[in-house]
């Protein structure tokens, strides 16, 4: 098994970092405003303040709003390493290579990114 989808599944509890170990800014930037949506309506529904979180003991039930607000964050930071992992497998599938400078496709048949042009060195196997 390749190491590449755990490495990104892993990384991707942080948010958005498993999106920016594949180079996926756009998918990352978006797992992480949903994070913070849902983080921002969740504790607008509960009525839970930064200043709750801190002081457990004003008795006003505090803890079981902070409870309800954790998880969807929990959900949201779930699917998004659960799209992660799904995103690196279908590209060892696809057998998709990408530039170790810039991240972007490459075409084997040249020997440069045509991106950022840097040059690859093959090794080849012979049967």
């Amino acid at each position: 098994m390749q190491r590449r989808p755990v490495v990104a599944a892993a990384l991707a509890v942080v948010p958005a970092l498993g999106h920016a170990y594949l180079r996926r800014w756009g998918r990352g930037l978006a797992w992480l405003s949903l994070l913070a949506g849902s983080g921002l309506v969740f504790a607008g529904l509960f009525g839970v303040g930064i200043g709750d979180a801190a002081t457990p003991q004003s008795g006003t039930g505090a803890a079981p709003a902070v409870a309800q607000f954790a998880v969807p964050v929990a959900v949201v930071l779930t699917l998004s390493a659960v799209d992660a992992y799904a995103l690196a497998r279908r590209d060892a599938r696809r057998g998709v290579l990408s530039c170790p400078r810039c991240g972007h496709e490459v075409d084997l048949s040249l020997e440069f990114c045509w991106y950022c042009s840097v040059e690859f060195e093959y090794v080849h196997h012979e049967s």
